[in-house]
Formats: structure tokens, C-alpha cells, sequence
């Protein structure tokens, strides 16, 4: 990245600045984010820079609703909300451009913001061990419990159609109905279409069990929407979680979504991108230590439907699955990329994932009827004889 354009751009938000220090942050895939150090009134401090991908519906909507949360958030730890817990809980809150008021600069036609950095903490995108799935699970819980009474009106919709498997389905039987394979080197070729075979009876499948979630009317609720274990802060020293960034994505939806893409990314070890695909599978002592953190505050004993949270770690998995498929057929325009054929090997790696899933359902299943969590025997047995 240009030096004297980060630190242009930096000027614009904190007007007595020198930059020293850039260093890129590659966990998203959406957004281009920067760890910024630079001296400012002659001290050293951090703060983060980023540069807005295009894939939003607009970048005053997703400043509205981080502006919302992080308010929300402050309020209520200053309350301290969460009582019973002594360990710090805080949120990145946006800081405002000196030329223009707002929490946005417009630069070289691309939209840049700044936000605050949370010291003394750090990120991962492998767990270490099945503690630091607990606290997975109690820090998504924390952020669920503080968000649960913010209005949902007050939202904006910052990515359309994001999360709804049937778009994703209705575009990649568009995509693979008209492509042209030949275009397509051999052996890419071959993994394309061996992936497109085994993913078309899951696909079946997920047609009907939409039709039978739809059916069971489950409350919304305010999600984060992406809640992959490289989005959480954990504390640097003591390794519990701080702080769930990344808030772009939030909007209202199901408590299942967020906690079946959390179980998604931590209960594969080898990490999204693995050196050796052989090496993804699905980690049930992980999954039990992540329920272990996130019911130790959170009532499951409510009118919350936790009894399907099978069906949506199952759907999830094959939701992502399709999403970096249809994004490598379409050259790669939503998800960030280091090699052209990235996307795909992304989605081989869900795949791989989904297969280890299905096998351990029974054990699964076990486990949530062990914290009194009932599962649906049917959809057990039903993906178990899909081939």
C-alpha cells in the first residue's frame, strides 16, 4: 500500500498526525483493513483504517448501524450490564472525518473510515484449544444478550439477499446452467464439476428443509451476521473474548445463523484455508466446549428454537459452500483473492467440512440432548443417506 496515501488519507481524520507504522490485516474477505500506528500530538498510538468494498447497498448505511451498535454497547457496559462478569467487554467505535463531520472520506473514488483500536488484544484464525472455544461461545453470547433489546426497525439493510440460501441456489443453477467449462483449465475442470456433482443432492435437500424452517416461525433477532472465529478480540494475556468486531454485517435475523456459522468456522481446525485439505474436519469436542460457553448466560430453556441448530450448522455449511463456488465461476468479484483459483479451493474446503459434519451428527445430536437440547432424529437420518 502507498505510504503517502495512508497517510494522507490519516490526515484527514486526526489532523496533527505522521504515520509510522502500516500493517494489513488479511482476515476479511470483504473490506481492505489496515492496523495503523502513527504519532499523534508527539505520543504513539493505533487506530484502524479501512477501505469500504463495494458489495454494500451503501457505506451511510452500514456507518448507521455500526454508529447504533456501538452506542447500544458503551450504554450498557457502562450499566454493567453483564454483572456477574468482571472481564472487559468493549466495541470499536467509528471516529469522525475532520473535513467532512462524518464517520466517511471519499478518496481516489474508493470510501475510507477509521475506527478505534482496542488495545491489548488479538485475533486468531485456528484455535489453540477447546478453552478458547468456550469463551467463543460466552463472548457470542454476551454480544447477543447486550444487542437483544436494541430495535430492529432502527436497522438499515447493508447487504441485499445476504444469508438467504434460496438467491444463493437461484444463482448457482443460473451460473452452471450457462458456463462455459471449456474455458476452464483441465484439472480445474474436473474439480469444478466433481464438486457441482457431489454438492446437487445436498442442494435437493436444502430446497426442502427451507420449506420446513420457514414453517417453524422462528423470532428474529439482532445478529451480527458473521460471526467467524477471526471477528473476535480476545484478551492478549488471560485469552477470554473483549470484543465481537466486524459490524457491518449485523441485521436482524436468527440466533441460529450466527451461532451455526460460528460453529462453521472453529470447528474446523485446519482453518478456511489449510495447507492440506486433508487435514479439515469437523472437531465435536469443539462444538461441546463452544455450547458449553455460550449456555452458560444464555436460557435455553426459552421459546428459542436451539432444538434446530443441526439443520442450520448443515445449512450453513452448504450455504458457504455454493457462495465460493458461485463466486470463483464469476471471476472472483465478491471475496477477496491471493491466486485465481482461491475461491474454489475455499469452497472444496467447506465441502470436505460438510462431509465430516454429517458423518458425526449422531454424536452431535448426542451432546445437545446431554444440556437438555432435543434434535430432530429425522434430519439426522435424512443427510446421513445423501451420497
Amino acid at each position: 500500500m502507498d505510504f503517502e496515501k495512508i497517510n494522507l488519507i490519516t490526515k484527514n481524520f486526526f489532523e496533527r498526525s505522521k504515520v509510522l507504522k502500516i500493517e494489513f490485516i488479511e482476515s476479511g474477505l470483504i473490506n481492505k483493513t489496515f492496523l495503523i500506528e502513527h504519532l499523534i500530538n508527539g505520543k504513539k498510538s493505533k487506530f484502524i483504517l479501512q477501505c469500504i468494498s463495494n458489495i454494500f447497498e451503501s457505506y451511510e448505511r452500514i456507518n448507521i448501524n455500526h454508529e447504533l451498535i456501538t452506542d447500544h454497547i458503551k450504554n450498557k457496559t457502562k450499566k454493567n450490564h453483564l454483572k456477574s462478569d468482571n472481564h472487559r467487554w468493549e466495541t470499536p467505535c467509528l471516529i469522525k472525518c475532520n473535513s467532512n463531520n462524518l464517520f466517511a472520506l471519499p478518496f481516489c473514488s474508493d470510501i475510507w473510515r477509521a475506527m478505534e483500536y482496542i488495545d491489548h488484544t488479538i485475533s486468531f484464525d485456528i484455535l489453540d484449544d477447546n478453552r478458547m472455544a468456550y469463551q467463543t461461545g460466552l463472548g457470542l453470547a454476551k454480544f447477543h444478550r447486550i444487542c437483544s433489546d436494541i430495535d430492529l426497525k432502527k436497522l438499515e439493510n447493508t447487504i441485499k439477499d445476504f444469508h438467504n440460501t434460496n438467491y444463493y441456489l437461484e444463482q448457482f443453477n443460473m451460473i452452471i446452467k450457462d458456463y462455459n467449462f471449456i474455458k476452464l483449465d483441465v484439472n480445474v475442470k474436473k474439480r469444478v464439476q466433481y464438486l457441482i456433482f457431489s454438492l446437487s443432492n445436498h442442494i435437493l435437500y436444502v430446497e426442502s428443509l427451507l420449506g420446513y424452517l420457514k414453517r417453524k416461525l422462528i423470532q428474529p433477532s439482532l445478529i451480527h451476521g458473521d460471526p467467524k472465529l477471526s471477528n473476535f478480540l480476545f484478551d492478549i494475556q488471560y485469552k477470554y473474548v473483549v470484543s465481537l468486531i466486524d459490524l457491518d454485517t449485523v441485521s436482524s435475523g436468527y440466533l441460529l445463523t450466527d451461532l451455526a456459522d460460528c460453529i462453521r468456522s472453529i470447528c474446523n481446525k485446519a482453518g478456511e484455508d489449510p495447507d492440506n485439505i486433508e487435514n479439515v474436519y469437523f472437531d465435536i469436542n469443539c462444538f461441546k466446549y463452544f455450547l458449553s460457553g455460550y449456555f452458560s448466560i444464555t436460557n435455553k430453556n426459552g421459546d428459542y428454537r436451539f432444538d434446530l441448530l443441526p439443520e442450520f450448522i448443515y445449512l450453513l455449511i452448504v450455504e458457504l459452500t455454493i457462495r465460493f463456488l458461485n463466486d470463483f465461476l464469476q471471476s472472483n468479484r465478491y471475496f477477496k483473492i491471493k491466486y485465481q483459483t482461491h475461491n474454489l479451493y475455499r469452497a472444496e474446503v467447506q465441502y470436505r467440512l460438510l462431509s465430516s459434519f454429517v458423518t458425526q451428527l449422531p454424536t452431535l445430536s448426542k451432546s445437545l440432548h446431554e444440556i437438555g437440547i432435543s434434535s430432530n432424529p429425522t434430519f439426522v437420518s435424512d443427510v446421513q443417506k445423501i451420497v
